[in-house]
């Protein structure tokens, strides 16, 4: 008869504590903060992207960032100029990809843009120009330059 007993001696105590937790776990939706748009994300646009090929996905592409000079970076009202030459350093006649991307300090990108430029001969230089419509200060100028066989 003494079975009963140790069972009920075992048994209420455990009953009790899951009836206390169970009343004092969240349902899932009390307590939960809302989100908050920040500044910097209420005034953050939608990048620009404006390319045709994307990067790395042209057939015997030669990396060339040497080849190209920045000679301006610069935001004029609601747009960037990014301008500058490339030198074919190579023996053949070359076309080159150049994509400009514009960076803010968090190193997201805000543009990013494709130039093509024509075949260029041995030893010469062609000029390249990118007018970006972004309308944010504080951003940074960074290429990709990829070379090609023309």
């Amino acid at each position: 008869m003494k079975l009963p007993t140790r069972l009920t001696v075992t048994a209420v105590p455990f009953a009790i504590l899951a009836f206390t937790l169970a009343g004092c776990t969240n349902d899932g939706t009390d307590g939960q903060p809302e989100p908050e748009e920040t500044s910097s994300s209420a005034e953050q646009t939608p990048g620009v992207t404006d390319i045709s090929d994307a990067p790395g996905t042209g057939e015997d592409l030669e990396g060339a960032l040497t080849d190209s000079t920045v000679n301006e970076c610069e935001r004029t009202g609601d747009e960037w100029t990014v301008s500058g030459v490339v030198t074919n350093s190579t023996d053949a006649s070359v076309t080159y990809r150049i994509y400009v991307s514009l960076l803010n300090g968090a190193n997201d990108t805000r543009a990013l843009t494709q130039v093509d430029v024509d075949a260029t001969e041995p030893g010469d230089t062609s000029d390249w120009e990118a007018v970006i419509p972004v309308a944010e200060d504080e951003l940074t100028c960074v290429l990709r330059v990829e070379r090609y066989e023309s």
